[in-house]
């Protein structure tokens, strides 16, 4: 339903043929393995500030996770965890996050048990004129069971760009706690995007705008009961409420489940204007852990999306393949 700025299984390339930059072999090939995600950002400032965001525990405890303990070399140990990293086990000794390869300041490949699958997690930095490109890229000797589909969202679809907002303002634009979230009957996401109420108004009401970042199929006709349509499958189909450049309030169909409610509501404050994405519920009758995972990154991917568009007039999908 969300066009993906994750990449899963298979991935697309546009290289600029008037510009010569370094492109890692992994933005390339697919990777050896039966499983991955790969997910890519960009950050403007140095490599070497940005590596420090990566490899000093003090940062990414600002970033990614609540805790994290590092040895940096091979053979050493790359340990995180807290409520803000997706899949969390605080009974995994650090020991398990062993680090096969490093070259300072280039790249790190470390081992992430993840939901009781060994995975193992390569992060590349590299300078691209006065930027900094990052690509992880996540692999696994089979697909979980509870991994995304391919094109779906997934935890590096939030983390990297909450590590370009703290290295760019100082804090993460969004950090997810997992656990509340997952607990929460109606979970909510909040962000702040640096424009004007309408701009924003803009990308969720107008069937152009709409078709560049979330479907391609979108139709809307935005006044209370009017259509809002993003195509077959899970999705909207008709308006509930609206406030101009305030509210919008639209249903939710799952398959098997009873008709849902999703509300956008923007507020205008000093300095941004703070967006909150609201899944209302219901949610589908015994619906699993990995269902609901599923839908929370979901959510959390259309809520960054929406602010990246609104704020830098670019679609998550030439985001990704630029």
């Amino acid at each position: 339903m969300f066009p993906p700025t994750a990449v899963t299984g298979t991935m697309s390339l546009r290289i600029a043929s008037s510009m010569e930059v370094f492109l890692p072999l992994s933005r390339i090939l697919r990777p050896d393995a039966a499983w991955f995600v790969r997910q890519r950002e960009i950050v403007p400032e140095a490599p070497e500030r940005v590596w420090r965001a990566i490899t000093e525990p003090e940062e990414l405890a600002l970033w990614w996770c609540e805790r994290a303990e590092l040895n940096l070399r091979a053979g050493g140990h790359y340990a995180f965890g807290g409520r803000f990293v997706y899949g969390d086990d605080p009974s995994l000794p650090r020991e398990r996050f062993e680090i096969l390869d490093l070259e300072d300041g280039a790249r790190i490949e470390y081992r992430w048990p993840l939901r009781g699958v060994d995975t193992k997690v390569l992060v590349e930095v590299a300078g691209i004129l006065e930027e900094t490109e990052v690509i992880v890229t996540q692999t696994a000797g089979a697909a979980p069971s509870w991994a995304p589909a391919e094109g779906e969202p997934h935890w590096w679809s939030v983390a990297l760009p909450g590590l370009r907002s703290y290295i760019e303002r100082g804090r993460a634009d969004l950090r997810p706690d997992y656990p509340a979230l997952r607990a929460s009957a109606e979970p909510s996401f909040s962000v702040d995007v640096t424009t004007f109420p309408w701009m924003v108004w803009r990308k969720l009401t107008e069937p152009g705008e709409l078709r560049r970042w979330l479907s391609r199929e979108a139709r809307v006709d935005p006044v209370p009961g009017g259509v809002f349509d993003l195509g077959p499958g899970a999705g909207p189909r008709r308006i509930l409420d609206l406030v101009p450049e305030k509210l919008l309030v639209f249903d939710w169909h799952e398959p098997g489940g009873p008709p849902g409610r999703v509300s956008f509501q923007i507020e205008e404050t000093d300095e941004a204007s703070r967006v909150t994405l609201t899944d209302h519920g219901p949610h589908p009758p015994g619906e699993s852990n990995d269902a609901r995972d599923r839908r929370i990154l979901r959510w959390l991917c259309a809520i960054l999306h929406l602010k990246q568009l609104s704020e830098r007039g670019m679609t998550p999908r030439e985001y990704q393949e630029g």
